[in-house]
């Protein structure tokens, strides 16, 4: 079964490749039967992204889809654009350093065959807020409550960094039209309208030692501007 799984890069963390090459052997190694494809999203990278990355992953893996552009357009675009060549039976998005058990991330690929899903959401597990700085936690929960109090969706966890496709769910995601962060949450308010498809969530584990980049005050002013946006969409 032919899986493509897209990754958005922008500014990773050194050694960002070999961690995508371990992670891709194991869960290989826990489902040989998938045929996994790599795509792989730089979305306008100043730092830390090389050629020697890109042979790397080449040589490395056997199915591997590189696209960049410039300049940067944020993680809802890069997804957008994975999307667009992604046509596998399951399609799946995760951060590039593949922060959830791998596990997990295979109960995802069979969560979509076996429940004939379109959207399965990665919802964090209660477990989440002990491993992230308080700052971080303290944002998370307060969004959660936001779109609990004011939106009407099936899904009030929305941020959780994996999620997997049917290409008909698909679809939804290529509708979306937010550039960052907040594309999860206009995805699933998007895909809540719709009676015609199946939205499911699913709970899923951080890794230990996840690095959890900063989120500062320009970073929430926009996305507080884009919270407003899908609260106000029809």
């Amino acid at each position: 079964m032919k899986i493509d799984i897209i990754l958005p890069c922008y500014n990773p963390i050194s050694g960002w490749s070999d961690n995508i090459i371990q992670s891709y052997q194991h869960i290989l190694t826990l489902a040989p039967q998938f045929q996994i494809r790599i795509i792989l999203v730089n979305d306008g990278s100043l730092r830390n992204v090389s050629e020697q990355d890109f042979e790397k992953l080449h040589q490395a893996l056997p199915y591997f889809y590189p696209i960049q552009y410039t300049p940067n357009r944020g993680k809802g675009y890069a997804i957008r654009k994975g999307a667009e060549v992604a046509d596998a039976t399951c399609v799946l998005f995760t951060d590039i350093d593949f922060p959830y058990r791998d596990e997990d991330l295979i109960g995802m690929i069979q969560r979509l065959q076996e429940s004939k899903a379109d959207i399965v959401v990665g919802t964090r597990a209660d477990n989440y807020y002990q491993n992230v700085p308080v700052w971080r936690a303290f944002i998370s929960k307060m969004l959660k409550l936001m779109i609990r109090t004011l939106l009407r969706v099936k899904i009030t966890d929305s941020q959780g960094g994996l999620k997997g496709f049917s290409q008909k769910g698909l679809s939804v995601l290529k509708s979306t039209r937010i550039d960052r962060y907040l594309f999860d949450l206009e995805l699933i308010k998007l895909a809540s309208k719709r009676k015609d498809i199946d939205l499911q969530p699913m709970v899923v584990h951080l890794k230990p030692h996840v690095v959890f980049a900063p989120v500062g005050l320009v970073i929430l002013r926009r996305e507080f501007s884009n919270f407003l946006k899908v609260l106000f969409m029809r």
